[in-house]
């Protein structure tokens, strides 16, 4: 599997369990400061049976991917974590699955960046997604396979996206942790004008936030309520800004 971060690959449903039990580890791996400057086709992680690869990705991406959870809105930490970019080549002693992978990559992490990092439950302010007047305007996904997402002609199109990881996108959109509550339990395909997004955000006395939540209601049936609730955080107590030793 190759994941280039778009916002939307490789979202969790919720958050990795946390145990006591020692995370497995890498039978060898390599740790190292990306070069700033990029190069090559940019941030990427890249899984296949028993390896992990990344490429120029923010710390902060990385300990998300470790922990299965990307909801940037609902991750406390320092500020600097988005700063510190990675090359990370790592291979299990046998061909296992993401899953394992990532706990993996946990370990490493901890060992290698002194990563200390814990789930809690914090009540805040949460926009609640619902289904708006004349329910859902977007279909049930008929083809098979992970999430994806492509633009043709400023259209965006999302296909096999449950309304969960929807609503950690919208997270990203709204600027506050958005929760599920359609009551739909599917996958789904999406589809999203971003012309008129932007015709809208030109309208007198209209933000970008209220031209999503526009968008939302007229293209896709769903609208945005104002809450109060107890959610996940991820909270980062501590990280290094360069690696141990390999």
């Amino acid at each position: 599997m190759i994941l280039v971060l778009s916002g939307i690959n490789g979202l969790s449903q919720s958050p990795a369990v946390l145990t006591a039990v020692p995370e497995p580890a890498f039978e060898v791996a390599s740790v190292h400061l990306a070069d700033p400057r990029g190069g090559g086709s940019g941030l990427s992680l890249e899984t296949s049976p028993g390896k992990l690869t990344i490429r120029h990705m923010p710390l902060l991406n990385c300990i998300m991917s470790a922990y299965e959870f990307q909801r940037p809105a609902q991750v406390i930490g320092p500020d600097w974590l988005h700063d510190i970019l990675l090359d990370i080549v790592a291979k299990a002693a046998t061909p296992v699955g993401d899953p394992e992978l990532f706990r993996m990559l946990r370990r490493l992490l901890e060992e290698r960046m002194g990563v200390r990092a814990q789930f809690e439950k914090r009540e805040t302010p949460v926009f609640a997604l619902t289904l708006a007047k004349g329910g859902p305007k977007f279909s049930e996904s008929t083809t098979e396979g992970p999430p994806g997402r492509v633009i043709e002609k400023g259209v965006v199109i999302m296909q096999r996206v449950s309304m969960d990881e929807f609503a950690a996108l919208s997270s990203q959109m709204m600027g506050r942790p958005v929760v599920d509550a359609t009551g739909l339990k599917g996958r789904y395909d999406f589809r999203v004008n971003t012309a008129s997004l932007e015709a809208e955000t030109q309208q007198p006395g209209m933000d970008q936030m209220g031209a999503a939540m526009v968008a939302m209601r007229d293209q896709l049936g769903l609208k945005f309520e104002d809450r109060r609730e107890a959610i996940d955080f991820l909270v980062i107590d501590h990280a290094e800004k360069s690696p141990t030793e390999n």
